[in-house]
C-alpha cells in the first residue's frame, strides 16, 4: 500500500506552528486576522486552534484556495474575506492577533501594521518574511495595487541570491507569479525595513524575530499584560545563531535545487533543438527519396536539370 509523501514546506508558516500557536495560547485572542492564506494549510491549523478556544479567524486573501473557502463554509470559527490587503481590512472588527503573510513589500506591510496596532488595544502581530529574501527587498504579487510613488523599480524576470544586490537570471524568482524590487536595501524597501520603521515611529513596541523559514517576527506592545510571558516563551529562538546557520544551509540547498532545475531545463531545450534539427533533416531526406522514386517510376515527372 502506497502512502502520499508529506508536503515539502519550504516557506509555510505551518513549519513554526508550535511557536505561533503557543504564542496564541499566551495572548488568548478572541479574534485573529490572517492576511494571506496561500494554499490554506496553516489557515486550517488556525481554525482548529480557534475551534478549541472559541475564537474566530478571519482569513483575508484576494484569491482564497478552494479548501479554505470550503472550510469557511463548514466552520463557525472561520470567516473568509476574498479581498486584497490592506483594503480588505477596512471595516473588519479589531482583532487581538494578526498573522501578516500577504504581499511582502514595504508599503503594504506598513499599512497592515498601522491597521493592526492603530486601535490602542494590546494586539500581537506575527509577520512572515522578516529575513532573507524579503527583509530588505520588496516583493509585489500585484504591483498595480501599490501606488507608483510607494513602489520600487521592479522586475518579473529577475532572481535573487544571498549577497547579490542586483537581480540576476538565476536564483529564487517568481517566474511571472510575482515581481522583485530590482535592488536590495535602501529606504522603504522590504518587510523588515517596514517593521523597523514602524517601531521607530511608535514607542513602546517589542519585536522578536525567529530567523528561519524566511524569518518570522512577533511585534507587540511592551505594556501588554502577556508581554513578558510571550517574551520568555520566544526568547530561546530569538536571533538564534543555530537557526540562522540552519536557515543559510536550507536556502543554499534550495538554490542548488533551482540551479539543477535550470540546468535540466537548458539541457532539455538544447535536446529539443537537436531533435527539431534532425527531424528537419529527416524530412528533407525523405522528400528527396520520394522525388527520386517518383522520377524512376515516371521519368517525365523529374525536375528539369
Amino acid at each position: 500500500m502506497s502512502h502520499a509523501e508529506p508536503p515539502l514546506l519550504l516557506h509555510s508558516l505551518a513549519t513554526l506552528s508550535r511557536e505561533i500557536l503557543g504564542s496564541l495560547d499566551i495572548v488568548d485572542p478572541n479574534r485573529i486576522v490572517e492576511i494571506g492564506s496561500e494554499s490554506g494549510g496553516f489557515t486550517a491549523e488556525l481554525e482548529a486552534w480557534a475551534s478549541c478556544s472559541d475564537a474566530i479567524v478571519v482569513s483575508v486573501d484576494p484569491q482564497p484556495a478552494p479548501p479554505t473557502v470550503e472550510l469557511g463554509q463548514r466552520s463557525r470559527h472561520l470567516e473568509v474575506v476574498a479581498a486584497a490587503s490592506p483594503e480588505g481590512l477596512e471595516g473588519l472588527e479589531p482583532a487581538q492577533a494578526y498573522i501578516v503573510d500577504g504581499d511582502h513589500n514595504y508599503a503594504t506591510v506598513s499599512a497592515e501594521l498601522a491597521h493592526a496596532l492603530a486601535g490602542g488595544d494590546d494586539a500581537l502581530v506575527i509577520l512572515h518574511d522578516v529575513a532573507w529574501p524579503w527583509a530588505r527587498r520588496d516583493l509585489y504579487y500585484a504591483p498595480e495595487r501599490v501606488m507608483p510613488e510607494q513602489r520600487n523599480e521592479y522586475s518579473f524576470r529577475g532572481g535573487v541570491k544571498p549577497g547579490r544586490t542586483e537581480l540576476g537570471p538565476d536564483g529564487f524568482r517568481g517566474a511571472g507569479d510575482f515581481a522583485c524590487a530590482e535592488r536590495e536595501g535602501g529606504p522603504r524597501n522590504g518587510v523588515l525595513t517596514a517593521v523597523e520603521d514602524f517601531v521607530g515611529a511608535h514607542g513602546g513596541l517589542r519585536f522578536i524575530r525567529i530567523p528561519c523559514v524566511f524569518g518570522v517576527g512577533f511585534l507587540f506592545p511592551e505594556a501588554a499584560s502577556w508581554a513578558d510571558r510571550l517574551t520568555a516563551f520566544l526568547e530561546p529562538f530569538k536571533e538564534s545563531p543555530l537557526l540562522q546557520t540552519l536557515e543559510q544551509n536550507r536556502i543554499a540547498l534550495f538554490l542548488r535545487v533551482l540551479d539543477l532545475q535550470d540546468t535540466i531545463e537548458a539541457e532539455r531545450a538544447r535536446a529539443n533543438r537537436v531533435i527539431t534539427g534532425l527531424q528537419d533533416q529527416i524530412g528533407a531526406l525523405e522528400a528527396a527519396d520520394a522525388r527520386r522514386l517518383l522520377a524512376a517510376i515516371d521519368p517525365s515527372s523529374a525536375e528539369p536539370s
